[in-house]
């Protein structure tokens, strides 16, 4: 009978063993190699993105775009914010803003920027659907505007 209960344990052990390790790293895997991303599902923004594009070295364009269900989204509406890195804090230096009583619309803005600071745009976007409103707020990646030493 102890022999019994001896391998039946072993068995089990061995099992658990295998299974949950290579499950777990598979996993840990794909996550990793297709940098998943979880998003919200919203009932009037389809789509929205904020981005902004060095162009020299004393231009940036802010780029947002949003997107809502035709049909379902009346309104939206864009507000972004240029933003200077500065003493430990992002600082808010220009705001540009966007709307349409339609369900799409997008925001292009081509600004000067000063040397030796980090910039980035941090947006928001609105999508209504007669008196609701949706919101989802957006940051771009930074942009470093540096000296150039020769």
């Amino acid at each position: 009978m102890i022999k019994k209960i001896t391998i039946f344990s072993l068995c089990l052990c061995l099992l658990s063993l295998g299974s949950g390790k290579v499950f777990a790293d598979g996993f840990v895997e794909e996550v990793l190699e297709n940098n998943l991303e979880v998003n919200p599902y919203m009932n009037y923004i389809s789509t929205s993105s904020c981005n902004l594009y060095k162009q020299s070295n004393d231009k940036v364009t802010i780029d947002c775009s949003i997107e809502g269900y035709k049909g379902i989204t009346t309104k939206v509406s864009i507000t972004a914010n240029l933003q200077q890195y500065e003493r430990g804090k992002w600082i808010n230096i220009k705001t540009f803003t966007q709307s349409s009583n339609s369900h799409r619309t997008s925001l292009s803005e081509t600004v000067s920027i000063t040397k030796g600071y980090t910039y980035r745009v941090s947006a928001q976007v609105k999508a209504y659907s007669a008196s609701d409103i949706e919101t989802r707020n957006l940051i771009s990646k930074n942009i470093k505007n540096q000296f150039l030493i020769f």
